[in-house]
């Protein structure tokens, strides 16, 4: 079957259903121009990082109690890689599909990129860079970037 004659057939199986589940990771942002962060051409390569630990650990709950400093650290890194992209064709087109028909994205990506080309029904699976969660209260913050963190974010409790 050509690309083509797949494309008709996923056209007619969405244009047939009540609701479409789409499942984006790191390919739909990388034609973004926003590095992976594992694999060829990734941020990290699964190589350790300058301190020793591989970027799923630092990322991790246990390493963010232990030490947030650190993982912040990585977090600001990987904002600064993402701070100049934008969401692509792809992340429009889901957004356009959304306003026909219920879609729904779960996505592994942190970079919000659905939610800046207006999709809604999002199921962020590792949360997203932008908004922001007290440890120790309920205060949350949507930020644009992390310029104005010095250090850790602060929080008025």
């Amino acid at each position: 079957m050509s690309l083509e004659q797949k494309l008709s057939v996923a056209k007619q199986w969405i244009q047939e259903s009540e609701t479409v589940l789409f499942i984006t990771g790191a390919g739909i942002s990388a034609e973004s121009g926003l590095p992976t962060y594992r694999g060829m051409g990734g941020l990290y390569n699964g190589e350790l990082t300058e301190d020793g630990y591989r970027i799923e650990e630092i990322l991790s709950g246990e390493i963010f109690t232990q030490n947030p400093r650190l993982t912040w650290k990585y977090l600001k890194h990987l904002e600064a890689h993402s701070s100049q992209a934008k969401p692509n064709a792809a992340h429009r087109a889901l957004s356009e599909l959304e306003r026909r028909t219920t879609v729904w994205i779960a996505t592994q990506n942190i970079d919000s990129f659905h939610r800046d080309a207006g999709s809604h029904n999002l199921i962020e699976i590792h949360g997203n860079l932008h908004d922001t969660r007290c440890t120790s209260c309920e205060y949350t913050r949507r930020v644009g970037d992390f310029s104005e963190f010095d250090d850790l974010p602060r929080c008025p409790c």
